[in-house]
């Protein structure tokens, strides 16, 4: 599965990439995400264990971030139940108070029982995932965006 969404947002790419790497807060407003615990920090990569509840079933797995402040973050995770998982976040300022946010997702699931649940899952997620981070902005900056 391949998904590359890209999104102007009215902030600061300070701001936006102050709220994709706070990654223990996504259960606050990400559906599905029942919890996360940064298992090891350092100053450019984290190392994360996350809870998804999808339904019943409730899947873990651990992934590591490495982030550029401001400019990009790389999550990749090879843990069950994913054969392979890349998310690529970039932000790239347009002018004052602007950025562009291009985020790309490949996932390669392995086969077994969770495979069709977690790929539905996966697919409805992806298809809001920056209108969830936008909503997130508003909560925490305003409609102002201060």
């Amino acid at each position: 599965m391949r998904h590359r969404e890209v999104k102007i947002f009215s902030r600061s790419c300070e701001q936006v990439f102050a709220v994709v790497a706070d990654v223990e807060r996504y259960p606050e407003f990400l559906p599905g995400w029942s919890e996360v615990r940064i298992l090891r920090s350092e100053s450019d990569r984290l190392e994360v264990e996350q809870w998804l509840r999808i339904a019943l079933l409730r899947i873990r797995f651990r992934s590591v971030a490495r982030l550029e402040c401001c400019r990009q973050i790389f999550i990749e995770s090879r843990d069950a139940p994913f054969g392979n998982m890349t998310i690529r976040w970039r932000f790239e300022p347009q002018g004052e108070g602007r950025c562009r946010v291009c985020v790309e997702i490949g996932l390669d699931l392995r086969a077994g029982p969770l495979k069709g649940p977690l790929q539905n899952f996966l697919r409805g997620s992806c298809s809001t995932l920056l209108h969830l981070f936008e909503e997130r902005l508003e909560k925490l900056y305003g409609h102002d965006g201060r």
